[in-house]
């Protein structure tokens, strides 16, 4: 599993004097949290695939820019309590399997933080084509859990709206390690898997890897966080990090960013059922971006930006 760390060294002129975040939170992370809570006490109410499709549409954009555990350490962990996609070793699906046969609680039953994540929902919710009592009773359960933490990070970004700001260099280097962060994942973890063009799993696709297989939302998935980069990178009528670029001479890197981001969604396109197998245009139309971040964006800014830690197993 790779793991990418980055961390910037800012060398950054008076022009970076305006931060964007302040906005990017207000516009942005609060609104899509929000949508994640209630896409979640609908799916409580009426469990059905289109709105488990909102709640991971949703969720993809809140973790997929997810600042709040960089603002308080003590939330870093957060979204492995709703998602452990990419960081678990055990087979999750065996473990539901069991979850679901015993006739435990639901709060015994589900004694694992894993088996309270949205990964162990799809699994309740799809496993089969009905869902049973015993499964309905367990994704409340679940439900409830991701919720909770859900409003967790709500109050950390509403705490800093509030007043607990921090330096601007050190927002505006959140911002873009972030972006660096969610771009590689994209590209490497969600499409380089599943369509085996990951240096991991070369020449071997398989869609059994792809994020969401059961309940065919992992193309979802990616068109929501490509969505959620352009809530932040294109041109809105808040300020967002687009924005800042622009006044602190990055123009020509936003504006190469913002055509590999609209590149990748339209190439999303072509893409049905959750189909990784020739994937090779979407692959490279998101290293693309993920480049367009790394090096143009990074250098036109005035950043270094440094791999701190790249390791397989």
């Amino acid at each position: 599993m790779k793991k990418l760390l980055v961390g910037t060294a800012l060398l950054v002129s008076s022009v970076f004097a305006q931060t964007s975040l302040h906005s990017i939170l207000e516009n942005v992370s609060v609104p899509n949290v929000n949508k994640s809570i209630e896409a979640a006490k609908s799916l409580k109410k009426d469990m059905n695939k289109e709105n488990f499709k909102t709640l991971v549409t949703n969720w993809k954009k809140v973790e997929s820019l997810y600042f709040a555990g960089d603002i308080d350490e003590n939330y870093i962990d957060t979204p492995r309590y709703i998602d452990v996609y990419h960081n678990l070793k055990e087979d999750l699906s065996v473990q539901m399997k069991r979850a679901i046969a015993s006739g435990d609680e639901p709060k015994v039953a589900l004694f694992k933080n894993s088996f309270r994540t949205i990964n162990a929902l799809e699994y309740v919710l799809f496993n089969d084509d009905t869902i049973t009592k015993r499964e309905k009773l367990l994704a409340v359960n679940i439900l409830d859990t991701i919720i909770s933490n859900l409003n967790d990070i709500k109050d950390v970004y509403k705490e800093y709206l509030n007043g607990n700001a921090k330096s601007e260099k050190w927002e505006n280097s959140l911002v873009i390690n972030t972006l660096i962060s969610s771009s590689y994942k994209l590209r490497e973890w969600r499409i380089g898997e599943a369509s085996g063009f990951a240096a991991k799993y070369k020449n071997d696709p398989k869609n059994e890897r792809s994020e969401y297989y059961l309940s065919k939302n992992s193309l979802n998935a990616i068109k929501a966080i490509l969505v959620a980069h352009d809530e932040i990178i294109g041109d809105k009528s808040y300020e967002n990090f687009a924005t800042m670029a622009k006044n602190a001479g990055a123009k020509k890197a936003i504006l190469e960013a913002q055509e590999a981001l609209n590149k990748s969604l339209k190439v999303l396109k072509n893409y049905k059922n959750d189909d990784f197998t020739n994937a090779k245009v979407l692959y490279e139309a998101t290293k693309e971006l993920h480049n367009a971040y790394y090096l143009s964006l990074v250098e036109d800014l005035a950043v270094t930006a440094k791999i701190l830690d790249a390791d397989g197993d």
